[in-house]
């Protein structure tokens, strides 16, 4: 698709192509990604394959949005460890906050990931991250076997220490969900 200079021909492309393979595999349901190196869309189309190989992602979700929830967060986010794909994400409805960058879980991966190398280079262990800023707070961890965790507060009220003992108490049922998808 990079190869194709003018946007309109690329979709034009794209959806006649996506239709070629819908007729040919008629009997399975396929979803098709328009992606390019030079933007967000490769890395929303394999966080998109990602989650749908995560089974129990539903109950997972809902465990999200509880813990989410219980820390009074804006927003979770859980990272697979190694890629840094986002595998499930929860926002608190009842903060009515909304997140105007789109891309930010993307961002948010890319960042983490230079980080990680920065650390890699520096022959130094990554376990935890913490940011803080007038109008937030984000604390990352490691919390499965297989994942992270990033929390994410506008509320400067609540503790990075307090955060963490949720975060504790959580891992154990998070353990339970994440060792039943494997």
């Amino acid at each position: 698709m990079d190869l194709i200079p003018n946007f309109t021909e690329r979709q034009r492309i794209f959806r006649s192509r996506t239709e070629q393979l819908t007729a040919t595999t008629s009997d399975v349901q396929i979803t098709c990604f328009g992606t390019s190196i030079w933007d967000e869309t490769l890395y929303k189309a394999w966080s998109a394959v990602a989650y749908s190989l995560v089974p129990n992602i539903d109950r997972l979700h809902d465990a999200l949005h509880k813990l989410c929830q219980l820390c009074n967060a804006d927003e979770i986010v859980l990272f697979e460890q190694v890629t840094f794909l986002v595998i499930s994400n929860a926002e608190n409805s009842a903060l009515e906050r909304q997140h105007h960058d789109v891309h930010r879980h993307e961002k948010m991966s890319n960042i983490i990931k230079q980080f990680k190398l920065c650390c890699n280079t520096m022959k130094v262990s990554f376990r935890s991250i913490q940011v803080h800023n007038t109008y937030y707070s984000a604390y990352m961890d490691i919390f499965t076997p297989t994942t992270y965790i990033m929390v994410i507060c506008s509320e400067p009220k609540l503790t990075t220490y307090g955060i963490q003992i949720n975060i504790a108490a959580a891992r154990r049922i998070f353990d339970n969900i994440m060792s039943s998808i494997e």
